[in-house]
């Protein structure tokens, strides 16, 4: 399997979780697993808004390439302390096609299925119904939201209807 990993020094810990020890778990679970680590994507310990994480933009844009199969971790904390914004970050990796994988024993329940943390299953269900709210509406990037037969005349399946807009001016 195809790997790549992601580090980030996580804050507020008595001993902080330097991103070189998390980074030298991933490569010894990697050679351990005898999985293929293809890169290792890192942000500096200060970054927490997500336009400041070039390294988590990189591992993104990756994933998508279809270049890795899963993503490591060493720990969950290095996504985000938050544990709301952890699982929409695992949810958009694995809607990108991979695996998401923590070197973290205390991590592993969370992510085979999260079920004794009520908190997660509520953020699980909102980002799931999300995702098919923007692939039904065509504001995922999916589908371009049309309902018009494609442009080669090629008819599909579905069942078309006209819909008509008025557009009413205000009176006044």
């Amino acid at each position: 399997m195809r790997i790549a990993g992601y580090v980030r020094e996580t804050r507020g810990r008595a001993q902080p979780d330097t991103a070189f020890a998390q980074s030298e778990r991933i490569r010894r679970w990697a050679s351990d697993s005898g999985n293929d680590l293809i890169a290792v994507c890192q942000d500096h310990h200060h970054a927490a808004a997500s336009a400041d994480r070039p390294g988590y933009r990189a591992l993104t844009e990756i994933v998508r390439s279809g270049t890795v199969d899963a993503v490591v971790v060493g720990t969950l904390l290095a996504l985000s302390a938050d544990k709301m914004m952890q699982e929409i970050m695992i949810s958009d990796l694995r809607l990108g096609g991979a695996t998401v994988i923590s070197t973290d024993v205390d991590d592993l329940a969370v992510l085979r299925d999260g079920a004794d943390d009520h908190a997660r299953m509520v953020v699980r269900d909102i980002v799931h119904k999300l995702t098919e709210y923007r692939e039904a509406f065509g504001l995922s990037g999916e589908s371009d939201g049309s309902v018009a037969p494609d442009p080669e005349g090629e008819i599909d399946d579905r069942d078309y209807t006209d819909v008509v807009v008025e557009l009413i001016a205000p009176t006044g």
